[in-house]
């Protein structure tokens, strides 16, 4: 096949590749890009993007585009605060913005709210335009940030994690909670007996005993860490910080009673 025209093909593949985010930013510029995603009362989340965009070419702007991911439901779009209808393409959702006259150097404010279902796990972002900023935040927490995108970036943001983390946190201070209370009790208990009991056979036999009413609490822990994060009931940092902590106070305990038989012996 002659050269000129495999390059005029590989031209011609890009150019249909490449051109349906370089039309729309030729013409806007993206100056920051918000989103903000907060959990409503039935589990369901809300989502608000809030986009500033400026006009980089002399010639009029009829339309403004944007990607919004394939289960967004109850999408409304907002520009300069009057809302305009949409038309939709799949994901890309379309509306005539004529009557604006938008010129060259001129920003508007695109605001578009839509409904994302409670068992969605990630959040999906196909940028049109070049983004000079963006931030996602997910119930006041940041999931994602970062500097000058080019057109065509497509963002994926894990937000499961963070809903499994508002339902793990009540569970995890139980534990914790009780596990305390446990250990002071035996800690009282024994104090009682130890005062009645001063022979030190006694004390070192109560002193193990409680030592090894320790190291089996701490070890029923870990194996109950261990089946809930193999159910994915916990996320990795809590899982991890955890463990940490159990392994530590168990290391601890095995070794007091370690050093306690051979001092006896």
């Amino acid at each position: 096949m002659n050269k000129t025209l495999i390059i005029s093909l590989l031209c011609l593949f890009t150019i249909l590749v490449v051109s349906p985010f370089a039309v729309y930013a030729q013409i806007l510029d993206s100056i920051n890009y918000e989103i903000i995603l907060t959990t409503q009362e039935d589990g369901n989340i809300k989502v608000k993007e809030t986009i500033l965009l400026q006009s980089n070419i002399d010639e009029p702007i009829f339309n403004l585009y944007f990607w919004i991911q394939n289960e967004a439901k109850n999408v409304n779009i907002l520009v300069n605060g009057t809302e305009y209808s949409y038309t939709k393409d799949e994901t890309r959702y379309s509306i005539n913005v004529t009557i604006l006259k938008i010129k060259i150097g001129e920003q508007v404010t695109a605001e578009i709210t839509y409904l994302l279902d409670k068992d969605i796990q990630n959040f999906e972002k196909i940028l049109f335009q070049k983004t000079h900023s963006m931030i996602v935040t997910y119930d006041e927490k940041i999931l994602y940030s970062g500097l000058n995108f080019q057109p065509g970036t497509h963002l994926i943001t894990p937000i499961y994690k963070t809903v499994e983390s508002q339902k793990e946190s009540p569970l995890l201070y139980y534990i914790i909670i009780i596990v305390l209370i446990l250990i002071i009790l035996i800690f009282f208990f024994y104090s009682l007996k130890l005062k009645k009991t001063p022979e030190t056979k006694e004390i070192f036999s109560e002193t193990k005993e409680l030592l090894t009413t320790k190291k089996t609490l701490l070890m029923s822990l870990l194996k109950d860490l261990e089946k809930q994060y193999r159910a994915k009931e916990i996320s990795d940092d809590t899982y991890h910080k955890l463990k940490e902590q159990y392994k530590q106070e168990t290391v601890k305990t095995m070794k007091k009673l370690d050093d306690m038989m051979k001092s006896k012996v």
